[in-house]
């Protein structure tokens, strides 16, 4: 039988609550209040497959973050990359699987477009990662 795919929007923002302890870490941009959320990072699943019978998921990851100014945005979008990429060269472990290999596929950039509408306070730094899963042994 094979395995289920770990949650990868699960080891993502396990992983990234670990490094950024300052920030609210979610895999969904909220419809309001964000305002009272900031710094904050949201991070999901966006595409990928499973590359593997054995359970095997490379997905591509969506990181977003978001601050009151642009300088703390940036930084919060740098550091969220450096925890994404040390967590998986350590295998970080959630409930049903770890976190193996990290790929830059586009790196920390502004967004001043989309919702919600950037303003003097609230910048947003956009980067993709493509990160592999494995499942837990049994």
């Amino acid at each position: 039988m094979m395995p289920t795919l770990p949650d990868v929007d699960a080891l993502v923002t396990d992983a990234l609550r670990s490094g950024l302890p300052g920030a609210n870490v979610r895999v969904l941009w909220p419809p309001d209040g964000w305002e009272d959320l900031l710094p904050l990072v949201v991070a999901s699943r966006v595409s990928g497959a499973a590359v593997d019978p054995r359970g095997i998921d490379v997905a591509l990851v969506d990181v977003q973050c978001a601050a009151r100014t642009r300088r703390e945005a940036n930084a919060l979008a740098r550091t969220a990359r450096v925890v994404l990429a040390s967590t998986c060269r350590a295998q970080f472990r959630g409930a049903d699987g770890y976190l193996t290999r990290f790929q830059e596929v586009a790196g920390p950039a502004e967004l001043r477009v989309g919702e919600p509408e950037a303003g003097p306070d609230l910048f947003r730094f956009q980067a993709t990662y493509r990160v592999t899963a494995r499942p837990n042994r049994p």
